[in-house]
């Protein structure tokens, strides 16, 4: 036994290590004598007759004279409510993504030899362990023939059907509107309450439908399995992939040594992640910063060579011959370091060029915007100096926008002035209007500052 997991109504989770195979196992401890122990043996007894990438894996239920213990697959991941709550929400593709992959879960269990409906789908009984999502906790779970004989049978409230509080029979069409509560939350990044809201926005108009499909009151007016809705949300996800737009790549480098690349770089990382845009920081160079970072915040990485710092998600450098599996993010701000004439540069949407403003630091920030002004269009972002310095740059530069980041001191936790610089450097490289201007900008023209 290496560590308590977790405990819960019907007994305690422990961390153990099998010895001989050298594998990890959760082991599940509940006590013969609580209440609610037939419940225990029921869930034993669904896992270990159900095989499915979806579901742990149950090796062996042994007991003593006082206890029983489950021991199974141990997992290692994130609540799907932990997900959300610290991105804020999913994208419609993610979200169809991990839709679908429920789906074929609730579809195998309920196509089974003897159905099975399991009745309390909800955020935290779905683990998200790269990219994979497993089903956990079978406490609620219950044959479909039995089901519809036991009257009532409360779940989740926000994700439990109507008919789970009326005593009407019960069916795969309860599991179906619970996938759709899902997809509201992963969504919204809220469970729906009594009458769910649904967008106008184009872009979310079909998921909303989706949604709506699933969480008729009526069962009859719902998709009527888990089968029928997978359909119609991989119809969804060829559509996005048809309409699907490369990540954002943004490159930030440094004029010089110790100008504060790094620091600017996952700054914009968490920014945009907080504000419901997710970004992966990567370093793109031959350094250490990160791991010798991770090192001293005692953190490891997860299988696809990603630490998770706060709600940031930070890739290290690990040079060309390793082969890491592909991530989606919306947006990868790329840390390229000191910016030398030989090197080759990364193709972005745009150039970030952290520099300085002082007359000793002017050559270099003029020779390093030269270098990625013929790449592309690059942003000047002035570290170290304050904003109401009157800059004097050569003509030859009288296009660049730039920006002052003012200084804090943790790329990690939220800062409003250094919220503002970020919004308006997003807004001003691609273009876009992301997030509403609260004040007038803080962008400054060369013309301007003359």
């Amino acid at each position: 036994m290496c560590r308590e997991l977790g405990n819960g109504r019907s007994g305690t989770v422990y961390l153990a290590y099998h010895v001989e195979l050298e594998e990890y196992r959760a082991v599940k401890i509940v006590p013969k004598s609580l209440a609610d122990y037939d419940t225990f043996r029921k869930e034993a007894l669904f896992l270990k007759t159900l095989r499915h990438p979806g579901i742990p894996i149950v090796y062996d239920v042994e007991e003593d004279t006082g206890y029983s213990y489950l021991i199974e697959e141990y997992l290692e991941g994130e609540s799907l409510y932990a997900l959300v709550k610290r991105l804020g929400s999913l994208s419609v593709k993610a979200a169809a993504d991990l839709g679908i992959q429920i789906c074929r879960i609730i579809q195998f269990m309920n196509s089974a030899e003897n159905p099975i409906l399991y009745l309390d789908l909800q955020p935290k009984n779905l683990l998200v362990c790269n990219g994979v999502l497993r089903l956990t906790d079978f406490d609620h779970a219950q044959y479909a023939s039995d089901a519809a004989a036991f009257g009532e049978r409360y779940g989740t409230i926000g994700f439990a059907a109507p008919e789970q509080y009326t005593g009407e029979p019960l069916d795969c069409r309860t599991d179906v509107y619970a996938i759709g509560a899902l997809l509201y939350f992963m969504s919204r990044g809220d469970a729906p309450g009594s009458v769910p809201e649904y967008r106008n926005e184009p872009e979310y108009r079909m998921f909303d439908r989706i949604i709506r499909g699933c969480m008729e009151k009526e069962k009859e007016a719902r998709y009527q399995s888990a089968d029928e809705l997978q359909e119609t949300l991989q119809e969804l996800q060829n559509q996005l992939k048809e309409q699907a737009a490369e990540s954002r790549i943004v490159v930030f480098a440094g004029a010089a040594a110790g100008i504060g690349t790094t620091h600017a770089a996952l700054g914009m990382s968490h920014f945009l992640t907080r504000n419901g845009c997710p970004a992966l920081y990567q370093e793109a160079y031959d350094t250490s910063a990160v791991r010798t970072l991770a090192k001293n915040m005692g953190i490891k990485t997860d299988r696809t060579g990603v630490y998770r710092i706060g709600c940031g998600s930070i890739r290290p450098y690990y040079g060309e011959a390793v082969k890491l599996p592909y991530l989606y993010f919306p947006v990868i701000i790329k840390d390229v370091g000191v910016i030398r004439p030989e090197e080759k540069l990364p193709e972005a949407d745009f150039y970030v060029l952290v520099c300085g403003g002082k007359w000793w630091e002017i050559d270099r920030t003029v020779n390093a915007a030269k270098i990625l002004k013929s790449r592309g269009n690059v942003i000047l972002l002035f570290n170290h100096m304050e904003k109401k310095a009157r800059l004097k740059l050569p003509k030859v530069l009288s296009d660049i926008h730039y920006f002052f980041l003012p200084f804090f001191s943790n790329p990690f936790r939220e800062d409003k002035a250094a919220n503002t610089c970020y919004r308006d450097l997003w807004n001003d490289g691609t273009g876009e209007t992301r997030w509403k201007r609260k004040k007038l900008s803080q962008r400054i023209r060369r013309s301007d500052a003359e």
